[in-house]
């Protein structure tokens, strides 16, 4: 698949990056108006004071992800699915449009020398070499142009800055008197700066291309350079004639426009049901999210209005505002101020709820703040003031990944991280918007004398790993306690391995074998001997309905059992009716016993597809000739996990095969339930029935599993990829005939009717009976018996081609 994303900035390098992450298979192209691969724009200032270079706040985008520069997109052809720019066409299969806003003036200032925007990297050179020996003059009073301000304030080069504002207050209206004059103070103290409030631009005189003389409704102000700062509106004209837009363009909330193969998410999508349009980095990277969950068709997702924390910061003082997705126009305040701190806590109440917060140089617990804002709580008033302190996690360092100081300081101390680049290892605090990039450089610098010298040094991986394996040790010691209907223990599971002549090592050689089986780390080998030791713990039902007990007779009818053979006669199958030596009355009365006193601790174990035709009347079981279905019904209701082994559990298999009169299923669509495991196979390779055991004896989750609820560890590479013949199929050598020359050179089977190339398992790895063999390697094609359908589908000697 061919993903394009239109755009430049943090949104196209976050897409990118984690479709990468997800997918490496998938092509992804980033298509950009701008010179320069996408950038970090939150620290645009540094590059007008030249603090930095471009180079530094470059965002780093997968190595692999294709970078298109200077190709602004012009139009969209949704038939064809190409877009244009003036020099080129780019195909797609799913299209992104990430293209941000553009910054809106209140006049052209296009071929004006010395009036800017301040929005890209552009803009910062004409900025930085257009302002000397000028009166900057900035329009508006938002956040980046109040930090932009801080950063000419400190320039030599700029002798005087004039801001204008055409209300009466800054960064917002709703702040109080002392809020605003506290944010005041600290731009005016050095007499570099004038504020004009209520004020605007009436005239202006250009010539040569440079404006002259700037009036406004109280100043006069010869040479300025001005630096509009007042509001952004969606990128997105070159999309107006092929798709619906608003103010953005438009979307549902799975981030998807009126073409179901084109996304928007940031700036430049606006969200139809919500009537949302992203306003910061958070909110960009949650829609990307959304959008790459839907493209890729995992677990999909819908953007959901969540609090946002947005945070200004800049030498004098700390701006946190919390936002509530509820929060409106319609308040009442409470002000708790500091003079001694220079702190200043602002709290928007509506109906006794917080619905938003703004702190200067706050010490609030703010995830305290944000939980209240998120729950809906109501609120006492007075507690807000007895509960100002800082929490115990310090005060908050970013507000994208909700790092606290004291977090920081704890994973420096713990990991010996050495710079911000180490710990990038551990945390994306700093890296996401990067507004708090210095604080947390600062944090990790002043934290170095802590760490202890003698440290051992570990990756984030291997820190994961530990602590995982030590909640899978507590969880088998959970069975510890044996299963009050099973007398065996793992003395009689070893006398068994050592009847037949089985030694250690190659029980250690099996649970390598199996845990590598199960792509998990080499650590995890001594839980997983644990684990085994531990199966007998716990109880399993078996239940056995249409099928030709394949399955369960691979496992007792070997000479020379295996070991996973062996760990079978060791499980507590507490309930089977092939295996267990109560029958009648009597194998019932076990049954609805461990129903009765084990609800939600048994496993459930089915063999064998289930009737529907004629109320399930074609299987009968028991002295009471109760219908398979009930059966199942029965004992899948307080079940903790059900397995359905083998192909006639999983759609039917060989019992559904057409014209199907009994009307035989599988234990999914007979229950109408999708959390059912499947294990097919004809058999089902004992080895990943027991690895699935141990997976939920050690994790209590299900494994990873794909779109047929199949683990992804035993069923998700391809029988071809995997086929000891798959280099003679690449060398075009074939077996034409049974017998003959190829035959016997053991060629490739697909034009004998393999089904490799269509089936996804791992026969070829695992062979069964010890690892001797697997069919292919027997001489016999794959007939595909862990798909759907394949008794009628792959159940042949033809090519599937053929066959159409």
């Amino acid at each position: 698949m061919r993903i394009v994303i239109v755009g430049g900035g943090i949104a196209a390098a976050y897409l990118a990056n984690n479709i990468r992450k997800i997918s490496p298979k998938t092509q992804v192209m980033i298509v950009s108006e701008e010179s320069f691969s996408p950038y970090d724009r939150i620290h645009l200032c540094s590059l007008v004071d030249k603090s930095a270079t471009i180079n530094d706040i470059s965002l780093p985008v997968d190595p692999l992800v294709t970078i298109v520069l200077n190709e602004k997109i012009t139009s969209i052809d949704r038939k064809s699915k190409r877009i244009f720019s003036e020099h080129s066409v780019f195909s797609y299969d799913k299209l992104i449009i990430a293209t941000g806003s553009t910054p809106q003036t209140l006049f052209n200032i296009s071929q004006l020398k010395n009036a800017s925007v301040f929005r890209n990297a552009e803009d910062c050179k004409k900025i930085s070499e257009g302002m000397t020996g000028r009166e900057v003059v900035l329009v508006g009073t938002g956040p980046v142009g109040l930090e932009l301000m801080e950063a000419l304030n400190k320039m030599q080069s700029v002798k005087h800055i004039t801001l204008l504002v055409r209300g009466n207050s800054l960064y917002d209206k709703t702040l109080s008197p002392q809020a605003k004059q506290e944010i005041e103070s600290c731009y005016l103290k050095d007499g570099k700066i004038s504020i004009s409030y209520e004020d605007e631009i009436v005239d202006k005189q250009i010539e040569n291309g440079e404006i002259t003389l700037l009036k406004t409704k109280k100043l006069t102000i010869k040479n300025p350079f001005l630096i509009f700062g007042i509001g952004i509106k969606p990128n997105i004209d070159f999309a107006r004639d092929s798709l619906d837009c608003d103010k953005g363009l438009l979307t549902n909330n799975r981030m998807q426009t009126e073409d179901e193969d084109i996304y928007a998410v940031g700036e430049a999508a606006q969200i139809k049901e919500l009537n949302f349009v992203a306003g910061n980095v958070k909110a960009c990277t949650l829609q990307a999210d959304v959008a790459i969950s839907n493209i890729l068709e995992l677990d999909p997702k819908t953007f959901q209005l969540e609090v946002m924390i947005d945070m200004l910061k800049v030498d004098e003082y700390e701006l946190i505002d919390i936002r509530s997705p509820l929060y409106s126009s319609d308040f009442e305040k409470i002000l708790i101020t500091s003079e001694k701190d220079h702190r200043i806590d602002e709290y928007f109440i509506k109906d006794d709820k917080l619905t938003r917060f703004i702190g200067i140089n706050t010490n609030e617990d703010i995830g305290y703040l944000e939980s209240i804002i998120q729950n809906d709580q109501t609120i006492d008033p007075s507690y807000l003031y007895q509960n100002r302190q800082t929490g115990k996690r310090g005060r908050l360092i970013c507000s994208c990944e909700h790092v606290y100081d004291q977090d920081i300081v704890n994973t420096v101390v713990a990991n010996g991280v050495g710079s911000f680049l180490e710990y990038g290892q551990f945390s994306q605090a700093g890296r996401v918007c990067g507004k708090c990039k210095k604080s947390v450089e600062a944090l990790i610098m002043n934290s170095q004398h802590l760490i202890d010298t003698n440290l051992v040094r570990k990756s984030p991986e291997e820190l994961a790993r530990e602590e995982e394996i030590a909640l899978v040790q507590k969880r088998i010691e959970k069975f510890n306690r044996l299963h009050p209907r099973n007398q065996l223990d793992s003395e009689q599971l070893s006398a068994s391995l050592d009847a037949f002549d089985i030694s250690a090592k190659e029980v250690n050689s099996w649970v390598s074998m199996v845990t590598a089986t199960m792509h998990l780390h080499p650590e995890y080998e001594g839980v997983i001997k644990d684990g085994i030791n531990n199966l007998n713990k716990v109880p399993i039902i078996w239940l056995e309905l249409a099928d030709c007990s394949g399955n369960s007779e691979a496992f007792i009818k070997s000479s020379h059992p295996g070991i996973e053979d062996l760990i079978f006669d060791y499980i507590s199958l507490d309930y089977h009716e092939l295996l267990m030596s109560a029958s009648g009355d009597q194998s019932e009365s076990v049954l609805e016993n461990i129903i009765k006193t084990q609800k939600g601790a048994y496993v459930l174990i089915v063999e064998g597809a289930i009737p529907m035709a004629m109320e399930g009347k074609y299987l009968r079981i028991g002295p009471k000739g109760e219908t398979g279905l009930a059966l199942l019904q029965k004992c899948a209701k307080d079940a903790a996990l059900i397995l359905s082994v083998g192909s006639c559990a999983f759609d039917g298999g060989v019992v559904a095969a057409a014209p199907n009169p009994t009307g035989a299923v599988g234990v999914s669509e007979a229950l109408g339930r999708n959390d059912i495991v499947n294990l097919p196979g004809c058999p089902a390779n004992p080895v990943n029935i027991v690895g699935t055991l141990l997976s939920y004896l050690m994790f209590e989750e299900l494994p990873a599993l794909d779109q047929f609820n199949r683990p992804l560890w035993a069923y998700g590479e391809r029988i071809h990829d995997n086929c000891e013949r798959r280099g003679h199929f690449e060398l075009g050598e074939f077996v034409k005939e049974w017998g003959d020359e190829g035959a016997k050179k053991g060629w490739c089977l697909f034009e004998m009717g393999c089904k490799g190339p269509y089936t996804h398992a791992n026969c070829p790895t695992m062979k069964f009976n010890q690892g001797t063999s697997w069919p292919v390697q027997g001489g016999h094609g794959c007939m595909g018996c862990v798909e759907k359908g394949f008794f009628d589908k792959y159940a042949n000697e033809r090519k599937l081609k053929e066959e159409k």
